[in-house]
This record gives C-alpha cells, structure tokens and sequence, in this order.
C-alpha cells in the first residue's frame, strides 16, 4: 500500500486587509512568488472552517454573532516552516512595507476551528505578547 501525502492548500486568510490596506501591492508579490492563493475573509465568514476556507470552501450562510477585533490578520496555509518557506514569504511581505499585526500558520488543531475561534485566540495571544500595548 502506497502512503499518501496530503499537501495543504497554499493560501493566506486576509482579515480586514484588502487592496486598501497600506503596501497591499507586497502582500501580492509575495503570494505570487510563493504560489499562495490570498483570500478575503470577513464577518460573514467568521462560521467557516479554517482548513474549509483555505481550501475555498464557502462559509456557512450563517455567520455567529460574535465580537472579533478588527486587527489585521493574515493566516497561512500550506507553506512549511521548518524549512524557512513560511518565514520567506512574511519577511518578504514585511520587507515589502506591509506590517501585519497578527501573522499566523494553519495548524494541523487550528484547521478544524472557525474563523471566530482562531481569530479570537491570535488576538488574545497578540496582547499577551504586547503587554495589553496593542
């Protein structure tokens, strides 16, 4: 029996970052060199699984009514850290002008959560690591 691999899908959840959003033009290029499919998420996507919509499944029509910080986010899929690809391409993006606050990895517990639930966690732990500066 063969073993198969399952790759994730390379992607970037974009949290309250679009074209608007300062030096959006790094974000790009860096997703194009790095072959990373960037997709918008907003609040009517806040019910989806992580690993659902990074492999571009639709959220569910209704979206939970919860509060979540408006903190720009970016959250990667399928780009391997312990080879340094993962942190290329955020540096690449930083070197670019872009500042994201909160840059996160999809994880093999993460992918399972909503959108709501990893973007409450990653601002609760951005905080923690600012000291309540953020």
């Amino acid at each position: 029996m063969k073993a198969r691999i399952i790759r994730e899908p390379r992607c970037a959840l974009l949290w309250r970052i679009d074209e608007s959003y300062p030096n959006y033009a790094a974000i790009v290029r860096a997703a194009r060199r790095y072959d990373v499919k960037l997709r918008p998420v907003a609040d009517g996507d806040l019910g989806g699984i992580v690993g659902d919509l990074c492999a571009g499944k639709p959220a569910p029509v209704f979206a939970p009514l919860i509060a979540v910080p408006d903190r720009p986010a970016i959250i990667v899929s399928g780009l391997p850290h312990d080879n340094g690809e993962l942190g290329a391409f955020l540096d690449l993006i930083k070197m670019g002008g872009a500042s994201i606050p909160v840059r996160s990895m999809v994880t093999p517990t993460s992918k399972g959560w909503t959108l709501a639930n990893l973007l409450l966690e990653l601002n609760t732990e951005h905080e923690t690591v600012q000291g309540g500066n953020a």
